[in-house]
Formats: C-alpha cells, structure tokens, sequence
C-alpha cells in the first residue's frame, strides 16, 4: 500500500534537502516490548489486493471467464465471509487498485476495454466444399483494455457507478485515493508517471510527474483536492536536484495539476525509496548505504517536516498503516532483532509488525510464521492491525 541499537532519532531539515542523521536519543532506554501472535482470520489465495472498513476487510481478484471480470469479496474480522460481488459489465475489465474513503465507500482501479464486436452479417450463398470439412467459428480477438477504469461500491458490495476515460493514453494504475473532494489515481507508462484527479466520474487533465527515472510508489488525498506522492527518483523534480544515487522524494501536487512542493530524503552514495504511506504522512522505506539495507520509518508533518525517524535492518520491503489515537504501525522483514523487541527469533522470510505511540517509542509488536511476503494493510479500531500476505493469509493483531 525500517541502524539497529540506535532507533530513535531527530530528522534534520536543511534548506530544501532533506535527509535523516541517527543519533542515539537522549534519556532513559526504552521499555522492551515482547512479540505477540498474530491470528489468521482468513485464507482468500485468490486476493490481489486489500482495504480495511470499520466493519470489515475487502479484497478483490480479477477472474477470467468468456469475458475478464473482477471478484469482490467482504469479511468481516472473524473471517466470515459477508457479501461477494462480480463487477461483469460485458466489458473486459481488471482492478489493480483498491482503497476505501472515510464513509465506507470502496473504490478499485484499473482498466476495462469495450466487449468485442461479433460479426451478424448472414451469408446467404454456401462456399463450395466437396469434402463436407466441418469449420470452426472464429472467436473474436479482445480488445485490449486500454480504458482507464474506476469503479464505485457500496459497503454492502451494491456497484455504484464506474467511470471508463477513452480520453487519457492507456496506462497502468498503480495507487488511488479518495475523499470528499474527489479522487486521485496515479498512472504509470515507460515514459513515466502521472497523476488524474476524477470528479464526479469525469478524468480530468493530467499532470506528469517526471520521468521514468522517478517512481511513485504511493499517494494520499489531501482535503483541499491536493495530492501527496512518495517515492523515489534520480533526476532533478521542482527545481530540487539529486543528492544522493537515489533520492527519496516526498511531492505536493495542488489541485491545479502544479507541483506544491518537493523534498527529497537523500544521503551521500545511498539509494533511498519511499514505499508506503498512511494518511496522516507516517512513511516506510528503504536506505541503502554499500552493503547495508535498513528499513526507514518517519513521521512527517504536512509541510514535509519530520518529527520523529528510526532505521532497522532489513530485507528493504515495507509497508504502513495507521493505528489509534495517532499511533502507527510499520511492517518489514528484519534481518536482526529489533533493538527494543523481545521473545523474537529472526526467521528469513518472517515479516514482523512494530507499532509506535505518537512520539515514536515503540508501543507494540506482533508476528507470525505466516506473515511471509505481506501485500497490503488497514487497521480498523474494532480490529485492529489487519495484513494480507502473497500467499493470502488474512492475520489480524490485538486492536490497541
């Protein structure tokens, strides 16, 4: 939709490059919080993707039949399954997106292409054929779905409208977010990415975002109709040049389609990537300095400012969600033991999950033999922490 010993420090801000300094924070130790299990809720090994509601979890998979279709499916936290949905419009259609706006509203993204067109025309003369061949009818080629797609749910699964741009260039969509004011979707194609903002089903113009050498990997909505991106890249955005190999890059987009605002989270030769977000800007990504990968996690304000940042070692892949009360959780696999952490063994292939109260102390942390090659989170405050992993295991931690 993160070294070691020394894991809680300040962010330094200095002109408009950004880049985090470690150094040990000041006062007593931390408390050592011991590893809690997770529960698996679910298996869905067809999920593709997953948002989290107040009442339930919803995944979708794309399915392919005599046309491509997507299945939704809600569950609710004990792992019954609620209400499952078929979006079949005729059309061929695929989700590569999902998110859930603050009234339950769920929204997937992705692309769709007009139902092929069947030849009707009867032929009233017979071609000779002495030796009575029997001859297949032609199945008609697909089109490709070249369509931009968005499709609006109920939270009872009801299929509210879905919005088909012919107008935009075929692309891939890679993240959407959505609120009141709107909806941002974030497009990608080999000459780069770009951002669209629909309004009452209508795709508006798009604002590019770069080249291929910078990759978004995720976005928020913000609640004046901007647009917040992070990720990565190695070529100079907003005026602001590349510091380090690869440079972090936090982005502003206002609801003009005009670039706010970029900082970048650079150090020196380090290759540095932003993963995941959450909607009050905490952020998961990977630093990489020579032979060491840390996963960085930071708190930022709205204007990019961070408050709080710690680094542990790991594989590099992150994801983050948010919790209660302005805490938040950050999940990646280690390749040491979290310093702070107890009753832990450091397993390859074994994600763990630290959550932080709104100062940055760690506040909790779960784990689970299946929490291997996490895709996707949401936190609910009547569930708590909710993972979807590659395998399909849905595992929920203690809410709190």
């Amino acid at each position: 939709m993160i070294a070691r010993k020394n894991w809680l420090n300040k962010g330094l801000l200095a002109a408009t490059v950004f880049a985090v300094a470690l150094a040990p924070s000041a006062g007593a130790a931390p408390k050592t919080v011991a590893i809690k299990p997770m529960a698996q809720i679910a298996q869905d090994v067809a999920a593709e993707g997953m948002a989290v509601t107040s009442k339930y979890v919803v995944t979708y998979a794309n399915i392919v039949g005599k046309s491509s279709d997507i299945k939704v499916r809600a569950i609710d936290f004990a792992g019954t399954e609620i209400w499952s949905k078929t979006i079949d419009s005729g059309w061929d259609e695929a989700a590569t997106v999902i998110a859930v706006d603050a009234q339950g509203t769920i929204w997937l993204a992705g692309n769709s292409a007009a139902a092929p067109v069947v030849e009707t025309m009867t032929v009233t003369a017979g071609a000779l054929n002495p030796d009575s061949v029997l001859l297949e009818t032609a199945t008609a080629l697909r089109p490709d779905m070249n369509n931009i797609a968005l499709w609006q749910l109920s939270s009872n699964g009801d299929l509210l409208s879905q919005s088909n741009s012919t107008a935009l260039q075929p692309a891939i969509v890679d993240a959407v977010s959505a609120n009141s004011t709107g909806i941002s979707v974030l497009l990608s194609r080999e000459s780069g990415q770009s951002l669209a903002s629909v309004k009452a089903g209508v795709f508006g113009k798009e604002a590019n975002l770069g080249t291929s050498k910078s990759k978004f990997k995720t976005l928020q909505r913000g609640l004046d109709g901007s647009t917040y991106l992070f990720g990565s890249s190695s070529e100079t955005l907003g005026g602001k040049k590349l510091v380090g190999k690869v440079d972090g890059i936090l982005m502003k987009v206002a609801k003009t389609g005009s670039i706010a605002s970029v900082v970048r989270s650079s150090a020196a030769n380090a290759t540095r990537d932003w993963q995941s977000a959450t909607a009050s800007i905490f952020l998961t990504g990977v630093v990489k300095t020579g032979k060491t990968t840390e996963t960085a996690v930071t708190k930022f304000t709205s204007a990019f400012i961070p408050t709080w940042t710690a680094r542990f070692a790991s594989t590099g892949l992150s994801l983050a969600a948010p919790g209660a009360n302005g805490s938040v959780f950050a999940i990646f696999e280690p390749t040491s033991l979290p310093n702070g952490v107890s009753g832990f063994k450091v397993n390859k292939g074994q994600s763990v999950v630290l959550g932080f109260d709104n100062k940055g102390v760690i506040s909790g942390a779960f784990s689970s033999p299946q929490l291997t090659s996490p895709i996707a989170t949401g936190y609910s405050p009547d569930s708590g922490l909710i993972v979807l992993t590659v395998t399909g295991a849905i595992l929920r931690a203690a809410a709190g």
